[in-house]
């Protein structure tokens, strides 16, 4: 015996409300085929004022007040598959300082794919694959080193460092993860890459940014100015005898690149063992450029420039 479609309809307005009782009154298309419905069904209870239609793949339930966290997910949600909140909506829902809930909500979606609506602000991103997408308020949202890297595109570092300060006192959140997040995304021209270095670099060294950070933040320095990606701790031997394993290096090149940090500065017999090492490579044709936190924080641009004149030459 076939159910009667009222009584169809009945369970599926109840399947409705339970489903957008978790989203912020909100169902989906996609969401409503999954419970057996079509689009026909959302049709008819958007005409009787049981539901209202948000967007072409959104409704929200009739009469329930339109918060602005139902319509940043109705946004992301209507900018299709891969789509998340991001930039100073993002920035909100992580509950940075001085970040409202409030204004139009910004959305990022996968470079390729076009999206045009009055109701966000979108941006195409060409690397939203190396962003892990968490839930905030239920919403799908950029996470937070990442957040910090975007918002590097509207804030200038003074600005942008007080996001940071934010970030690391609200969550707990480490330079680690701000300095891999520099690292994944640095490219030529890519928005806040600088901004967010720039912080690291004058905020990073108060509670000492690591060694190995370090290193990764020459790496991300680099790739952001478009030179050869190094080799991380090459191993130069002579023969069957290990002579030394450098920082960052261009074998083809027999250049090496040390990094003196933390301990280098610290720690005396370090740093004569550097300079013996330093002397053994130079012995075998090696070219060593040494630097320290200080050069890369205050002088990035001659590091640079240093690395690139010598690999030419």
């Amino acid at each position: 015996m076939r159910t009667p479609a009222k009584d169809v309809a009945v369970v599926l307005d109840a399947e409705i409300a339970r489903v957008a009782r978790e989203q912020h009154a909100l169902i989906t298309l996609a969401q409503m085929r999954d419970l057996g419905g079509d689009r026909r069904h959302l049709d008819r209870r958007a005409r009787s004022g049981a539901l209202e239609r948000v967007n072409h793949t959104v409704y929200r339930i009739g009469g329930v007040a339109p918060t602005w966290e139902s319509q940043v997910l109705a946004g992301v949600w209507g900018a299709g598959p891969g789509a998340v909140a991001s930039h100073l909506t993002a920035g909100a829902l992580w509950d940075l300082d001085g970040f409202s809930r409030a204004g139009r909500p910004e959305v990022s979606i996968p470079r390729g794919r076009h999206h045009r609506s009055d109701a966000v602000r979108c941006h195409e991103s060409t690397d939203l694959d190396r962003c892990t997408v968490v839930a905030r308020a239920g919403i799908p949202t950029t996470d937070l080193p990442r957040t910090l890297l975007d918002l590097g595109r509207y804030f200038r570092p003074p600005r942008l460092a007080r996001a940071v300060e934010s970030a690391r006192r609200s969550h707990d959140l480490t330079w680690g993860p701000i300095v891999h997040v520099l690292l994944r995304h640095a490219r030529q021209g890519r928005h806040g890459i600088r901004r967010l270095r720039t912080v690291i670099a004058e905020h990073g060294d108060r509670d000492e940014v690591t060694d190995s950070d370090f290193e990764l933040l020459v790496l991300a320095l680099l790739a952001e100015h478009g030179i050869a990606t190094p080799v991380l701790h090459h191993e130069v031997w002579a023969g069957d005898v290990l002579i030394a394993e450098v920082d960052l290096a261009w074998p083809e090149r027999m250049v090496a690149m040390e990094l003196n940090g933390r301990v280098h500065r610290e720690e005396a017999e370090v740093w004569e063992r550097d300079q013996v090492k330093a002397v053994e490579l130079r012995a075998l044709g090696w070219t060593v450029l040494p630097f320290t936190w200080r050069t890369y924080a205050h002088e990035p641009e001659w590091l640079v420039r240093r690395v690139r004149d010598i690999l030419r030459g």
